[in-house]
């Protein structure tokens, strides 16, 4: 799980870890079928949040917008199923919009956040639902979706963000696939299964993302479509371009004297557990600005994650810093020394 760290390098090198095997199925879904559940658990030592950076709060903000678009008045309910820390929550009721949250892993006291999952047995059916985020780590990700629909009467519309898989690939971001993601979402996949349903669609944050806002009147009228025998996607060829960059990369770091990662969330988690091990004996430490994160070690690399000013002082003129996240290089880069070597992924 990348975004779960550890309190010691030998609890860090022990993760659990899991497998992955991509599969498309019969109606163009490309999902884990080797995913497992057993090794995947959601608690108070889970920690993904992206709003210390300037940069996430922008897109952060751009969402609430979107959001309120879609709100018939200043009464009409939001419901974020699935909230984590309930800070989008907060981020919406701080702009004025009646917003509540679901997460049965929620381990903070706000009173607008409910610790159970969004059921029919909920009493707080909205008129705009809110998915960030969530979808690609359920199993059967359509029939939830059902479920969710049901659980608000089949009423309202339902926003959605999920990773985009096309971009994944178009920039051959290979860290950006993990155990903890069971399903890899394009555009296609929402508009082929909802149709006229889906009356906004875009891409964000960069266009790493997937924006989709769907009526939940149309959730239960939806039949999947099934791809034709002779639909070609494309797919086997993208995924090996994939995997060529992924050594490609590792190759050209072999002449580096240190590494520095910057950013310990999925990405910087990833690309550290699968580097060689002779590479990765050259990651000195990880810089991170969420404090939660800071002092602790990195799953299945044992890379230690320092807080933003030790580890830039900690920084050599020869140092490698590989900036995980091309959406935050101008704000990293303005915490570094003028002539530091900076690698910025997938660009």
């Amino acid at each position: 799980m990348q975004n779960k760290l550890f309190s010691s390098r030998a609890e860090a090198l022990a993760a659990p870890s899991g497998s992955l095997d991509l599969c498309q199925d019969e109606t163009g879904l490309v999902f884990n079928r080797v995913f497992n559940p057993t090794v995947v658990t959601y608690d108070d030592s889970y920690q993904n949040d992206q709003g210390h950076s300037l940069q996430f709060q922008r897109h952060l903000d751009e969402v609430c917008e979107l959001c309120r678009r879609f709100l018939a008045s200043r009464e009409s309910l939001v419901v974020d199923v699935g909230c984590g820390k309930g800070g989008f929550v907060e981020l919406l009721r701080g702009k004025g919009v009646n917003a509540i949250g679901y997460d049965n892993a929620y381990q903070g006291r706000s009173p607008y956040v409910r610790k159970s999952f969004f059921s029919v047995e909920s009493h707080g059916q909205g008129d705009l639902l809110t998915l960030r985020h969530v979808l690609e780590h359920i199993p059967s990700p359509w029939h939830f979706l059902d479920g969710i629909a049901a659980a608000n009467a089949n009423q309202g519309l339902l926003y959605i963000e999920v990773p985009d898989l096309e971009w994944i690939l178009e920039h051959r971001a290979y860290f950006d696939l993990f155990h903890e993601h069971v399903n890899y979402f394009r555009m296609s996949d929402f508009l082929r299964r909802f149709g006229d349903g889906v009356i906004f669609q875009s891409k964000s944050f960069g266009g790493q993302y997937l924006s989709v806002v769907i009526n939940l009147e149309c959730v239960h009228k939806c039949n999947q479509s099934v791809l034709g025998r002779d639909s070609d996607s494309g797919l086997q060829t993208a995924f090996e371009q994939l995997s060529e960059y992924e050594e490609k990369i590792y190759t050209a770091l072999r002449e580096s004297h240190e590494i520095v990662l910057w950013g310990a969330a999925a990405k910087g988690v990833v690309f550290a557990a699968k580097t060689p091990l002779g590479i990765k004996r050259k990651i000195t430490y990880a810089i991170d600005i969420n404090p939660s994160k800071q002092g602790h070690f990195m799953p299945i690399s044992g890379v230690e994650v320092l807080d933003q000013d030790i580890g830039v002082a900690r920084l050599d003129p020869s140092s490698l810093v590989v900036i995980m996240n091309p959406n935050y290089e101008q704000e990293i880069r303005e915490c570094l020394p003028y002539n530091q070597t900076c690698l910025v992924l997938y660009q």
